[in-house]
This record gives C-alpha cells, structure tokens and sequence, in this order.
C-alpha cells in the first residue's frame, strides 16, 4: 500500500530513559529494562513508579533503533514530519548519543536507506543545523555569513525558520559531514557556555509524484528534526531550566522566539516525536533525577495528530496571488487603507516569496555556492598551514645556520687564543659542547619536518598509469579488429549474395551461346567490381587502424621515455641526497674530531700546567725542608758568599 493512501491517525511521544552510568543512586532509584519501569523513592519513602517506552543505558543504546527510530524514518520519508529529543544535562552523558557514531549515525544511516528503497518520483534532501543560546538568540551553523533567523508560518508548508541555509546533500557521507562541521562549529562558538547552548539538526526528504499522482505536479515533504535540548528540568538549575519545560508549562505558541517555537510545533503539530532523556544517577542530585523522570512520564502523555504533508506550488502560488489581487482590489476601492489590510498584504507577498524560493533549482544553485565556498575556505587553510610548515622549516634553517658559524666562531677562537686558564677553557668548552647538542637537535627537528612533507607514491602512481594505458590499448585493439572482422563478414555476405542473385539470373534468363556467355560475364564483371570495391574498404579501414595505433606506439614510447627520465631522476635525487647524507655525516665526524682533539689539547695544557705548579710547590717544599734541617751551615755559606763577592770588588 502507497504510504500516502494511510490515513491520519494520532501518535503518542514515545520516551527512552538512557542511564549513561551503572548502579543504583544511594538506594533511592532502581531500574527494571524488561519492564522499562523505573522507582525512585524520595525523602520521606516516598516511592514514585514511572513506566516508559524503554530504559536502557548507554551500552545497549543499539536497540533502540529497530523499535523507535526505523518506524520513525520509514514516516519521514513517506511524507510525515518526525522529531528526536535529546534531553538531559551536560553531565548526563547525552554527547555521546549525538556523536556521529551513535544514535545520529543510526539515524542518518536509516534514513537515506529508506530513500534508496523509493523507486517512484525524483528525490531531493537538504540538511539544516542551527544553534541557540540562552538569551534566545539563534544562529546558522552551516552558512556564517547567513541572516538573521525568524520564526515564521506559512499556509502552506506551516512552521519554517526564515533565513536558514538549506544546504542539497546527496549522499550519506555529506550529511555526516554536514552535521560534524556543525558541531565542531558549535564547540568553537558556545566556549564556557556549551553546555547552555541548544542546537537543532534537519533534514528535509521531498519526492516529486509521478504518473497519476502528479496531475498537478505535487510534492510531498518530510523532515527528520534532532534536537539538542541543553539544561536541567529542576528549575534553579546552575545550568539552565530545559526549553522543554518551559514549553509544557506554557499554553500558548511563542512566537518571537525561534526554540520555544519550534518545540511547540513539534510536541503539538503533525509529527511523531521520540524523546531520548539522559540521566546519571550517580552524580545528579536526587531532585534533578526526580524531576527529569516527571519531565519525561509528562511528555509522553502528549499526543500530536500526523498528517501527511503533501502540496501543489502551483495552486500554492495560484491561490497567494488571487489572494493579493482580491486585496488589492478591496484595497483601492476604500477611500484609506486600513493597516490590517497592509499587514495582510505584505504577508501575502512574504508568503507568496517563500513559495518561489522553494524551487529546487535555486535551492540547489545555492547549495553549489555554499559548498564552492566551503572547498576555498578548507584551500585556504591547507595553503596557511603549508606556509607556516615552510616558515618552520625556513626558520629551522636560518637557525641552524647560525648555530653553526657560532660554533665555528667558538672552535676558531679557541684554537687561536691558545693557553688561557683553566676557568675560561673549561667555559668555552662546556658553551661549545652546548652548541653541538643545540645543532644536533635542529638537524633532527629538520629532518622530521622534511620528511612529513614529502608526497609518496609517485612510482606507484606512474606504474598504475601505466597499467591502465596498456589496459586501454588492448581495449582499442580488440574493438578494431572486431569491427574489421564485422566489415569482413558483411562484405562476405554481400558478396555471396549477388552471387545468389546472378545464379538465379542466369538460371531464369536460360540464354545459350554468345549471349549467355556475354551475360554470364557482365554479371561476372559486377561481382568482381563489388569484390574490389570491398578490399578497398577493408585496406582503408586497415590503413585507420594501423594508423591509430601507430600514433598510440609513438604516444607510448614518448611516456616510457618521459618515465624512464623520471625514474633517472628520481634515481639521481636518491643518489644525491645519499651522498649529501653521507658528507654531512662524515663531516659531523670530522667535525667532532676536531672538538674531541681540541678538549684533548685543552686538557692536556691543563694537566701540564697543573704538573708544573705542582714541581714548583715540591721545589718549594724540599727548600723549606733542607732549611729546616740545616740552618748554621746556611748562614756560613751566605757569609763565605759575601765574603767572596767584596774580594772579587775590590780587585
């Protein structure tokens, strides 16, 4: 039965309590998954039973797919409208039910199947993501230079937010990527504030009918809507009281905030809603689990009428513009116009627009400069990124180039300069010993860099290109011996058939002697001349292909020859890069050469500096001893010295 042949019927909330954390909260809180029944007792023993469509935890959340969130699916792609709520406080772990690999995933995955499997009328998706703050202000996640967004109704497609970007997604992949964008977005533009942030996920199926059911060019139109409700449902909580609260508490549609009105026309209009309320027993407080379990038994008391959404932009726009001209019409008939009239008429123009905008061919043409736009921004970022990785590089260069003439500059010195005393050789050392290590790591940080910026699989490439050239030159060789072989048989056929034709001549014409042989030869003649003129066709047809395929030999001989200059340069960089490594590290030997014989002669000069002071300190010693030991026979040798010295004056 076609899904739009079922009839309108009302559909109950259904609502999952997922437990993102094991165990009971103090006694106070038990849970039973078989009888999807959760008791908690509150002060005073005070025992309240709630009883849901499913209690889970975060470790079966699997389950609920084919239960709750396939039938939803299977609706939206027949053209109902349906709605999944994520409630339930930061710490309530309802992130990982909104990453791509969880409940989304699950969602997205079984929506495009459901797509896959319509087989009439011509499909087309759009995405949406919005994000809100707690102020009630709202912005676009997909199209940062979009505009203000306003909560509007329409007649014909009711509640829609003006000014948001519907982006075209044909694939599965681009809504997941879509939506991770949006989120990453979300993250960088809530900073302190995420987990006061609400967001809002769409997409919109539309299928345009075909055969009978397109006598006026319908459309039916399904939306899939993912909510992120952020805060608590105790009011006073440090995170903010739920929207979902404040719209249950509130009787009347809320028109000047964008959430409170979407949420309203989700819970009241024509759609099916799945609430997903996170909760955490083991941190939350014991009021915040009561009331977040009441929140939830309310909201599936809600029931919401489902309604195909189905409609004609042709009688649509027919019966806006009757509409403005029977206004206009009252209008300047009336002496002053009344403002209602005004307010309607512009209304009627807004209304009247949206229609148009609703075209495919915009929406997609849109679509094409939203995702150009994207392309250049991530170009853009690939590019700042090179060019910091090359400033990196340039500077790893510069940097090194300056450790080594200082190191140089310190070497030199050192060796010039000569003897010097044991504090200042030992300081020049230990500043040189620094620069080496300081060079070394550069070199290494510098290698590392080069290296992740390196494109491999050149080689693999060419050798694949060859392998598909070699693949389409057999190709072509089979397709032109094939039609060589078929012009062969046609003329074969050809051939035989007017030999056919000039056997059956003859034999009806029965002419005997000069005249028979005469006949007999001109048709003779006629075979022979159609024979001919099929080996012309067959050599011209030759001569083409052979032609071709010399071309296609001079083609590929110029590639081999192209590649194999590659691979020679390739084989040339290799060599020259091995045999700068090898200089580099042989001069890296030399170079530490050099330094270990300086520290050699260095300490050697220390040593026999040290040898000497220590022979003078011994002299010095030995003096003091032999003094020590004879101090007359000392002053008579001085006195016999004097003694010798004024004999030696006065001659």
């Amino acid at each position: 039965m076609d899904p739009f042949t079922r009839r309108d019927a009302a559909a109950r909330v259904g609502v999952v309590i997922v437990q993102t954390s094991d165990g009971e909260h103090g006694g106070r809180l038990t849970v039973n998954e078989e009888a999807n029944s959760v008791d908690y007792t509150r002060e005073g023993d005070e025992k309240m039973s709630f009883v849901f469509d499913a209690v889970t935890n975060q470790h079966n959340i699997q389950r609920l797919y084919p239960e709750l969130l396939r039938p939803l699916c299977e609706l939206v792609c027949s053209g109902y409208h349906g709605a999944v709520l994520v409630g339930g406080t930061l710490r309530s772990g309802k992130e990982k039910l909104l990453q791509t690999q969880s409940v989304m995933k699950q969602l997205v995955t079984g929506l495009f199947n459901e797509i896959t499997k319509i087989n009439t009328g011509e499909m087309f998706t759009t995405a949406s993501f919005i994000q809100f703050y707690p102020d009630d202000s709202a912005v676009d996640l997909l199209d940062k230079e979009g505009r203000g967004l306003k909560p509007r109704t329409h007649p014909a497609s009711g509640a829609y937010v003006e000014g948001v970007c519907e982006v075209a997604v044909e694939t599965l992949e681009e809504t997941l990527s879509l939506y991770e964008e949006g989120r990453e977005t979300l993250s960088a533009n809530s900073g302190p504030l995420v987990g006061r942030c609400s967001s809002l996920f769409s997409v919109n199926v539309e299928r345009r009918l075909q055969g009978e059911e397109a006598a006026e060019q319908q459309y039916c139109h399904g939306t899939l809507r993912v909510f992120d409700l952020a805060g608590g449902a105790r009011k006073g909580d440090l995170n903010g009281v739920s929207t979902l609260v404040k719209v249950l508490e509130s009787h009347k549609m809320a028109d000047d905030r964008l959430l409170p009105f979407l949420l309203a026309d989700t819970l009241t209009g024509s759609c099916s809603n799945v609430l997903l309320y996170c909760v955490q027993p083991q941190d939350l407080l014991d009021e915040e689990t009561y009331h977040a379990l009441a929140l939830a038994q309310r909201v599936r008391g809600l029931v919401t009428h489902m309604v195909p959404s189905r409609w004609c932009p042709q009688r649509a726009t027919q019966d806006i513009r009757e509409r403005i001209q029977e206004l206009q019409t009252r209008m300047v008939s009336q002496a002053e116009n009344d403002e209602e009239d005004i307010r309607k008429f512009e209304m009627l123009i807004q209304h009247l627009q949206i229609v148009k905008n609703q075209d495919w061919a915009k929406k997609k043409i849109q679509s094409r400069e939203i995702w150009e736009r994207k392309k250049r921004l991530k170009e853009q970022q690939s590019k700042v990124e090179k060019l910091s990785h090359n400033d990196d590089i340039q500077g790893a260069t510069e940097r090194l180039k300056q450790l080594q003439t200082q190191l140089r500059v310190q070497i030199e010195a050192h060796i010039r300069e000569g003897k010097v005393s044991v504090d200042t050789s030992q300081e020049r050392l230990s500043h040189i010993q620094k620069l080496r290590e300081a060079i070394k790591e550069e070199e290494t940080r510098l290698k590392t860099g080069s290296s992740d910026s390196e494109q491999p699989g050149n080689q693999t490439n060419q050798a694949e290109d060859g392998f598909t050239q070699m693949s389409e030159v057999e190709v072509e060789y089979s397709k032109a011996q094939s039609r060589r072989q078929m012009l062969m048989e046609d003329h074969r056929a050809l051939i035989q058939k007017e030999l056919d034709k000039m056997e059956r001549e003859l034999g009806e014409e029965k002419a005997d002697g000069l005249e028979g042989r005469l006949l007999r030869m001109n048709m003779e003649r006629q075979v022979l001349v159609l024979q001919l003129e099929a080996l012309r066709r067959e050599k011209l047809e030759a001569e083409k292909d052979l032609e071709a395929q010399h071309r296609r030999h001079i083609q590929e001989l110029h590639t081999l020859r192209e590649e194999g200059l590659q691979v020679f340069r390739v084989y040339r960089q290799v060599f020259e890069e091995q045999k700068e490594m090898l200089e580099d590290r042989y001069r890296s030997l030399l170079q530490d050469a050099i330094q270990d014989a300086v520290y050699l002669s260095a300490k050697n000069r220390q040593l026999q500096a040290e040898s000497k002071r220590l022979h003078a300190v011994l002299a010095e010693l030995r003096d003091t001893i032999s003094a020590r030991a004879d101090p007359g026979g000392w002053r008579d040798d001085d006195h016999s010295s004097s003694k010798k010295e004024e004999d030696s004056d006065r001659r």
